[in-house]
């Protein structure tokens, strides 16, 4: 091996790339728990924004089901997450999430509603109002952490035990 190679950053960074996946199922946790923790306490106001539009197309018991269940699943989601418990398997749950909120961003921005605001992490958020073109944009970086969980999260898809209590 050359001695420019030896230390390079790849090297160092296949090393560690485990704690990388680690912190990124982290940081997607703590978005979906912020998120689900917006939405709670303000729903009715928070699905008037983000599923206005959905409800002509979903039928309406499905889109109450959405409205009642969607901050709950997001907090238990970003709480496993967080925690690592089946990481693999919450992330690829996460991802069908995901891939339905950049539908959602698609279509308000298709619309012509890209500078209105997302609702995404509840109309009262200390966080401050996303528009659909910046929430389309956390979304497609948080795709980006799925993939690394995807890839190199330690353990296999339904590892039980937390990633703080795992021997090395």
């Amino acid at each position: 091996m050359k001695w420019w190679f030896k230390g390079s950053f790849l090297t160092v960074l296949m090393r560690y790339i485990h704690w990388a996946a680690i912190a990124a199922g982290i940081l997607l946790g703590l978005v979906f728990f912020v998120a689900g923790l917006g939405k709670l306490p303000v729903q009715t106001e928070a699905y008037m924004t983000i599923f206005g539009l959905h409800r002509a197309l979903l039928f309406p018991t499905l889109a109450n089901h959405i409205d009642t269940w969607l901050p709950r699943v997001e907090l238990a989601l970003g709480l496993l997450l967080i925690v690592g418990v089946a990481t693999k398997f919450m992330t690829s749950f996460a991802s069908v999430l995901i891939a339905a909120f950049i539908f959602n961003n698609i279509w308000e921005i298709a619309r012509g509603a890209g500078e209105n605001p997302c609702g995404c992490f509840g109309a009262n958020s200390f966080l401050g109002y996303l528009s659909n073109t910046q929430a389309l944009y956390l979304d497609i970086g948080m795709l980006a952490l799925v993939s690394v969980i995807l890839l190199w999260y330690p353990g296999n898809w339904l590892t039980a035990r937390p990633w703080f209590l795992r021997k090395r």
